[in-house]
């Protein structure tokens, strides 16, 4: 039947990439043919694509990296970085995955975790597969979920039926695993867009525009919540795992520890999935891919020269400036899985936001929500 065949087809596109991705990482069986490879002792090597601005987050982790990369696989000089405009990553993946093509294609890419985020929600710009990437290095920070009143407390108490609106950038935005988590634990989120600064986010909330926000677990998390804190505000969870390393530097308790409390058991649906792969994304500040058809000994070579790199101290200076854990070697292949999730994963994250996003556009707000989203 016509209409069969094409709901089977982006399935059947969506499984080949996983097992390509999962041969990448775990089998390291990589063609010969189309390849970006590492050439040592070349004059010149190829750019690196920079999926943001020189001043982004990207920038900043692809200039300390260039020049370290370069001198550990035996380049005369620097990886030239080709920087992009957009905020979220997807204009620079795009152009990366177009110039696989090309006689000299780019070395790699440096990307933020909302390109992969942007993906896995279905976003009609994409026009890449994340799982034809290969990671050797990121960079991961969590965010913090903070609202009026602890989660603890009697949720019903708290909600009183009501919608619990909540600042996002967009609704497919990096704030997506706060609203799955909020769903999750039985809330009805009514994510209100516009704050795409964590410091627009503040100023809605102590408006009373928004009841809940997203803010990343940065430097400059503890100065913020201890103001919020004067004003009756808490961290309600975070968006991290259980055994997230950031839960030493104080951060809240994870969804998963917060949602057994409040629910008894531990957290198994579709969604719960989905909202593991949505946060690992979001967290990741910056990622170094290579293209899946590498040479087994380039990716080997890039994986290792990453590891030197994290251990300079450059690299753990800036880390430690801006509040972040660098990942490489399997910890870096052991998060980047956690973002492939199964096919089934992903269409019910999709029907989700098939089904809410249309209803949200239609809510009525209330009168200082409406002014504010007018802004």
């Amino acid at each position: 039947m016509p209409g069969r065949k094409q709901t089977e087809q982006p399935e059947q596109k969506y499984v080949l990439s996983r097992r390509m991705m999962m041969a990448g990482l775990f089998s390291g069986l990589y063609s010969v043919a189309s390849v970006s490879t590492a050439r040592a002792g070349s004059a010149i090597p190829a750019p690196l694509i920079v999926a943001g601005v020189a001043e982004s987050q990207c920038g900043q982790w692809a200039s300390l990296l260039a020049p370290i990369l370069a001198d550990e696989l035996q380049y005369a000089s620097a990886f030239p970085l080709t920087t992009t405009t957009g905020w979220d990553g997807v204009t620079g993946a795009n152009l990366f995955d177009t110039q696989q093509e090309q006689a000299t294609p780019p070395a790699g890419l440096m990307v933020p975790g909302t390109a992969i985020l942007a993906a896995l929600a279905g976003d009609s710009r994409v026009h890449y597969d994340y799982q034809r990437w290969v990671p050797t290095f990121l960079s991961h920070q969590p965010t913090v979920v903070v609202g009026k009143a602890a989660l603890h407390r009697s949720v019903a108490s708290i909600l009183k039926g009501q919608p619990l609106r909540v600042g996002v950038s967009r609704y497919t935005g990096p704030e997506l695993p706060t609203l799955l988590a909020l769903d999750l634990l039985g809330m009805r989120p009514l994510p209100l867009t516009g704050f795409g600064t964590a410091e627009a986010a503040l100023q809605a909330l102590r408006a009373g525009t928004v009841d809940v926000i997203q803010l990343p677990f940065d430097v400059d998390f503890s100065g913020r919540m201890a103001a919020l804190q004067e004003d009756g505000f808490l961290p309600l969870f975070s968006n991290a795992p259980a055994n997230s390393p950031f839960l030493r530097q104080g951060l809240p308790l994870d969804f998963n520890t917060v949602f057994t409390q409040e629910r008894h058991r531990t957290p198994n649906a579709l969604l719960y999935q989905a909202w593991s792969a949505t946060a690992t994304a979001t967290a990741i500040k910056a990622g170094l891919m290579l293209p899946i058809l590498s040479l087994p000994a380039t990716v080997a070579q890039w994986r290792h020269a990453s590891q030197i790199a994290a251990a300079s101290h450059d690299l753990k200076a800036h880390a430690r400036d801006e509040n972040q854990i660098v990942l490489t070697g399997s910890a870096c292949t052991s998060a980047y899985a956690t973002m492939m999730p199964d096919l089934s994963v992903v269409l019910a994250l999709r029907r989700w936001l098939a089904f809410n996003v249309p209803r949200w556009r239609d809510a009525p707000l209330a009168p200082a929500a409406a002014q504010q989203h007018a802004d």
